[in-house]
């Protein structure tokens, strides 16, 4: 962190209950206008005032400063990694590999969870969309300000162990409310939940009240074992003992989900990489549907280009995820914005970082006012220090040296750091 920013933390602690400001060279709102230096008020903890600042004033910091952000999706589980899960291809694989992972690993990863949320609030990050199996997040490992929506993700093809599976769903729900912990339900894909397991959890859902989320159409293998009932998927459920013709009949298709999904009163669609064009326009449809990229795995296991272009045209809601690190290098959710920003150059800023705040919050059930830096709301942000100079936001953006330098929530200013 350079002596600036040093020099604004110190100063900034030791104002705390006095009426403190915050001189920024820029201010990046999502679906906003950028304002270049722009002064921030603040008394306890609530911004009080935003105004214009002449470009020759004192103590401006060379940083953006965004809202802090949100990682739709991600299983941080896998976060003691150090490097992606081998091979990518076939799907089948990856996946194989992946259990046997989880089994090598029984006693040496259990500390995944907490090791993951650090490295996430080190990115500036405060909301997460967590996949939740064995493993659970627990309220003492969140830093202040921080939420979690856990997800207990479900499996299960045999139908006598439907009763079992939805036992456990069930007490998912039975830790009691928390205000940092939001419960919901992850059916965890097509190829391993059973149609009556499936429909039993959406009841579920609708009865609590409760988000889903779902992996959905994540690959070509999974559209023809739903379509023909044959391909990789048949040849990996057959080598795991878990092929039954009868659960997977043929002539299915990824519509048949989208349509249970809508049942809850929010969901997410996982991936979406080959998502039709009637799948879209059904997403559109139904504003309580959201679709969750994760650009970097999409890139690992090398698909073919996301339809985030006509996902946006049809009006559908898309968020950004960072999956995991059994597919991804890090949990960086703002590498993975810098990602779509040089892969879609076209996609405006600010709608990147709604994609990462408001939008994803929204997703998630959360009130957007928390991500979005206005007048009346709690100062909670993040600072982006670059090494580029900032005369052109858009390539600072996309620039790999600008990262999260601090973070203020609260009365907390945290240093942060994406390695």
């Amino acid at each position: 962190m350079t002596d600036p920013l040093q020099s604004f933390k110190d100063d900034w602690q030791s104002r705390n209950g006095c009426e403190r400001i915050l001189r920024v060279r820029w201010l990046l709102n999502p679906n906003e206008a950028p304002l270049e230096n722009v002064e921030i008020v603040e008394q306890h903890g609530h911004i009080t005032e935003i105004r214009p600042l002449a470009a020759a004033a004192d103590n401006i910091l060379p940083v953006i400063m965004i809202p802090t952000l949100v990682n739709a999706h991600t299983h941080l589980e896998f976060s003691a990694l150090s490097e992606p899960i081998r091979p990518a291809l076939p799907f089948p694989d990856w996946i194989s590999a992946v259990i046997q992972w989880r089994r090598s690993t029984v006693d040496g990863n259990m500390d995944g969870v907490p090791q993951g949320l650090q490295e996430s609030q080190r990115g500036g990050v405060t909301t997460i969309g967590e996949i939740t199996t064995t493993q659970r997040v627990h309220p003492r490992d969140l830093a202040e300000g921080c939420r979690v929506v856990s997800f207990r993700e479900i499996i299960g093809l045999q139908p006598e162990r439907i009763p079992e599976l939805l036992c456990q769903a069930e007490q998912h729900f039975a830790t009691g409310p928390d205000e940092s912990i939001i419960h919901g339900l992850s059916p965890h894909a097509p190829y391993t939940v059973h149609a009556e397991l499936f429909e039993s959890l959406m009841d579920l859902a609708v009865n609590r009240d409760a988000i889903v989320a779902m992996h959905l159409a994540e690959t070509l293998d999974e559209l023809e074992l739903l379509h023909d009932g044959k391909g990789r998927f048949f040849d990996f459920l057959t080598r795991m003992g878990l092929w039954n013709a009868a659960t997977f009949p043929g002539g299915r298709s990824i519509r048949d989900f989208l349509e249970q999904l809508i049942r809850a009163p929010r969901a997410l669609a996982i991936h979406g990489n080959y998502f039709s064009d009637d799948d879209i326009q059904f997403i559109a449809r139904h504003t309580n549907l959201t679709t969750v990229y994760c650009p970097r795995t999409h890139a690992y296991f090398g698909h073919t280009p996301h339809p985030l272009r006509q996902l946006m045209a049809a009006g559908a809601k898309v968020v950004l995820g960072t999956d995991s690190r059994a597919s991804n290098p890090d949990l960086s959710i703002w590498k993975e914005l810098q990602f779509v920003a040089t892969l879609f150059p076209d996609i405006s800023i600010p709608q990147l970082v709604a994609m990462v705040t408001t939008d994803a919050a929204d997703a998630l059930g959360l009130p957007i006012g928390d991500y979005n830096i206005h007048v009346g709301g709690k100062l909670r942000c993040v600072m982006l220090e670059t090494d580029s100079g900032i005369n052109d936001l858009t390539h600072v953006v996309r620039d790999p040296t600008t990262q999260p330098a601090l973070a203020l929530v609260g009365d907390q200013v945290s240093q942060l750091c994406c390695e």
